[in-house]
């Protein structure tokens, strides 16, 4: 063996036993600048127009240069000093500063970094935008931390950095009350898009929420905040049920392969369904469950309700109900936020389906807020089992009160066209009531005493009057009401049916304005989202609003049988 392959081999054995090789590489990649210790004097010249390379020098090294905290903390401790000289003038050097990456860094830095933010709010109160919006932004995590909560509890290093920007806020806010409106629009405009990653949104809300503990004026604009956004995550799901009348224009003639695909339709599972949770919705699940949570802990100490803390966090909601999530139309999810705390007391559902009703029975109320309102009562009854069966005829008696009323209006008037679409209201008021009668009554022990109770209803008044609801409402919501009041003798609606049926065949050069049949539009009737389900599918009743069927020959089977 030579003497130099001997040395060459024993350097190399040097450096793969004592690690000194990859100490060298992270050495020669990592070069320390040293930051100047008279930044007063830097500013001084700047100003005087005799140090400008100096000042962009120093840009330069906060911007691209690694500096050791011990020189980091030295010169904030500096800069703290000179905040009163820090004027619009040298923003491009502030912004410098506030690029720097400091919640991931030793205690000392992160301790003076919060004090020379703190002071800069406090003394230049310019800054102040600015300031809010680097922090918000900290909020994001980085693109490459690829870290999920698999438990949905925050990680304990995520936790850390949240806790630093909450401090600097939850000073800022003191020091400038005003400011909170400035945060405000701050976290509206960084409120990740559809478009980042599920563990954007899901740490990105978790700060929204860890707010309101200290900034509790603020909870109706922030919830508002994220409710609208995730609204618009909800409608952009694609739906897991088709329309049905995408299945009404089904031809029975089809092949047998074709058939096949149709059964997926009626059992309400769309062609491209796989087992994965589609990415919007996975982000939508996991921001729900930490609303939910947040609402949960907010009610409830050590399982004790505490009612003040509910009637406020309510009236919260029940606002952002109304501006937000009532006019969306056909969202999927995020409804179900009202449904979750109305299974909190049996006063708060009360209370909400009055809201509905005042809001669905109000003329000055435009028609088509009218008929969600109604539809939200029908879906909310009808699926909860919290909803008890006193409050079900409580409900029953106040529609087919106002339906009576209405057809007895209707009567004094020269006729009645029951296809103009000015009954539309009505027509979705005697949906909800038929839905409700046919979902709700194995609910009473005494059914004979429940059957003499639909029979003060009145019916057979509702099905036989001029507006002719049968006509307008949703054909399998019909059918199971005929079948219904057929079997307990309360009205015989298939004769209305049959005539309906051959009505509705098309006449040459009439002019009568074609039927519009009220939408199958039921908030409650489904949930597919896994993390949050766990708090609402033990709430709901099952089967709600739809039949499933086994096959498609078995539906068209049930739908010939109820119309013979």
């Amino acid at each position: 063996m030579s003497v130099v392959s001997s040395r060459v081999s024993s350097v190399s054995s040097i450096l793969k036993s004592s690690g000194v090789r990859s100490q060298l590489i992270r050495r020669s990649n990592k070069v320390y600048f040293k930051l100047p210790k008279d930044f007063r004097t830097i500013i001084y010249n700047y100003e005087s127009g005799n140090g400008t390379k100096d000042y962009d020098d120093l840009i330069c090294v906060l911007r691209d240069s690694c500096i050791k905290d011990s020189d980091l903390v030295e010169f904030l401790a500096n800069v703290k000093q000179c905040t009163s000289l820090l004027g619009p003038a040298h923003k491009t050097l502030l912004d410098t500063i506030l690029q720097i990456k400091w919640t991931n860094r030793s205690v000392e830095v992160i301790n003076a970094y919060k004090a020379f933010l703190e002071n800069l709010i406090c003394i230049q109160t310019y800054y102040a935008k600015t300031v809010i919006d680097n922090l918000v932004e900290l909020f994001k995590p980085d693109e490459n931390d690829d870290a999920k909560w698999e438990t949905g509890e925050c990680k304990e290093e995520t936790l850390q950095r949240l806790n630093h920007i909450h401090d600097v806020f939850r000073k800022t806010l003191i020091i400038l009350p005003m400011s909170s409106k400035l945060l405000l629009q701050s976290l509206r405009g960084r409120f990740p898009y559809m478009a980042h990653g599920t563990h954007t949104h899901e740490v990105y809300v978790y700060a929204l929420i860890q707010i309101l503990e200290y900034a509790p004026q603020m909870r109706s604009d922030i919830l508002s905040l994220i409710i609208n956004r995730l609204v618009v995550l909800d409608v952009n799901i694609p739906h897991s049920e088709v329309d049905d009348e995408d299945e009404d224009m089904i031809d029975d003639n089809e092949s047998d392969s074709t058939l096949g695909n149709e059964n997926n339709i009626v059992e309400g599972k769309s062609r491209t369904e796989t087992d994965e949770m589609h990415p919007i919705a996975h982000k939508l699940d996991v921001c729900i469950e930490l609303i939910l949570k947040y609402m949960y802990d907010s009610c409830f100490t050590e399982g004790v309700l505490r009612i003040e803390s509910l009637r406020s966090l309510y009236f919260d909601l029940l606002n952002i109900f109304e501006t937000v999530i009532l006019p969306t139309h056909a969202s999927q999810y995020v409804q179900y936020i009202m449904f979750y705390i109305c299974s909190f007391k049996t006063a708060v559902v009360e209370s909400f389906i009055d809201w509905l009703w005042r809001k669905g029975t109000d003329p000055n109320v435009p028609s088509i807020i009218r008929q969600s309102s109604v539809s939200y009562i029908a879906s909310l009854v009808a699926t909860a089992k919290f909803v008890s069966a006193g409050l079900v005829k409580a409900v029953q008696f106040k529609m087919s009160k106002w339906i009576h009323d209405y057809i007895n209006m209707q009567d004094h008037l020269q006729y009645a066209d029951h296809t103009r679409k000015d009954h539309t209201v009505f027509y979705a008021v005697c949906q909800a009531l038929f839905l409700i009668i046919t979902k709700r009554h194995n609910d009473y022990q005494d059914s004979k005493k429940y059957m003499l109770y639909l029979q003060e209803l009145d019916l057979a008044k509702i099905i036989t009057c001029k507006l002719n609801p049968l006509k307008s409402c949703h054909s399998e919501i019909v059918h199971n009401f005929a079948e219904f009041t057929r079997m307990y003798q309360l009205a015989y609606c298939y004769t209305i049916i049959e005539n309906n049926t051959r009505n509705q065949l098309p006449i040459y050069n009439d002019d009568k304005i074609v039927t519009t049949t009220v939408e199958n539009f039921f908030p409650f009737s489904i949930y597919t989202l896994k993390r949050s389900g766990h708090r609402i599918i033990p709430l709901c009743r099952e089967n709600i609003t739809r039949k499933r069927y086994k096959s498609f020959t078995e539906y068209r089977e049930d739908v010939e049988y109820m119309t013979d």
